[in-house]
């Protein structure tokens, strides 16, 4: 074997070295930033449902202190937004960057267990990878 094919060998293992390295970094940067999407699509998902446990928290202590702006009988619906809200929709600055709306919805008298009012809430979020 001569010195110069020997180089040649050497050349085409460097370069092989070097594209499977790139292959393997390509590979785990992708499941890296799909992990990140994934993590912070949950992240956005976990907030909405907490907003509308909050949204369901307020709208009975609303009931409970028999606030005028949440009457006890009748179907209605109430919106809660971050700022913008027109009355009898309320803002809620505290809301997170994710969360676009909670509209909460009290139905009526004897729809809940026990002849009890149902509430309900549904949190519209978006979520921008």
């Amino acid at each position: 074997m001569s010195k110069s094919s020997g180089k040649g060998v050497v050349l085409f293992i460097v370069l092989g070295t070097i594209i499977v390295v790139l292959t393997l970094s390509t590979v785990i940067l992708r499941i890296i930033l799909s992990q990140s999407r994934l993590t912070h699509h949950q992240i956005s998902r976990i907030q909405a449902q907490y907003a509308a446990k909050a949204g369901v928290n307020y709208a009975l202590e609303m009931l409970r202190t028999n606030n005028v702006d949440w009457p006890t009988t009748g179907e209605y619906t109430r919106v809660m937004r971050r700022s913008g809200a027109v009355s009898p929709d309320f803002d809620e600055p505290n809301l997170p960057g994710s969360i676009d709306s909670v509209e909460i919805t009290v139905y009526n008298p004897g729809t809940g267990p026990s002849g009890t009012r149902k509430v309900s809430a549904k949190a519209i979020f978006t979520y921008t990878p």
